[in-house]
């Protein structure tokens, strides 16, 4: 009996795994990996411009923090665009690139909770 049942499981899970049903989106991802991040990049870019050119409009630190973060994120995606041409791929490891979001995410999260001086970090303005 438990020779018939490790025979069974054993055709059962050579045959196909539950996440096959993921592998053409997956493939497509791939394919289209590179003209994916040129959009990314762009995309922080030029939202990092409209932000920093509404902090010069406003001069509002908390514009000047979400700036850094959208900076942030355009250098990472510069990088990883970098690293594809010029690498083969492997430059920006997972930790260099925690630290690129680290740095976004603590940004952002001043950014939110920022008040003028001498109100105290998480009171209203």
């Amino acid at each position: 009996m438990s020779v018939f049942l490790v025979l069974i499981s054993a055709q059962v899970f050579a045959q196909s795994y539950m996440w096959d049903v993921l592998r053409p989106a997956t493939d497509f991802a791939s394919e289209i990996d590179v003209p994916v991040k040129v959009v990314v990049f762009l995309l922080s870019a030029g939202i990092f411009a409209i932000s920093f050119l509404a902090y010069n409009k406003s001069e509002s630190k908390r514009l000047l923090l979400v700036s850094v973060a959208f900076f942030l994120f355009s250098m990472k995606w510069l990088v990883k665009l970098i690293d594809i041409f010029v690498s083969p791929g492997y430059f920006l490891a997972d930790s260099s690139e925690n630290l690129f979001e680290l740095g976004i995410l603590l940004s952002l999260l001043v950014a939110l909770f920022y008040t003028k001086k001498g109100k105290g970090f998480f009171k209203k303005e």
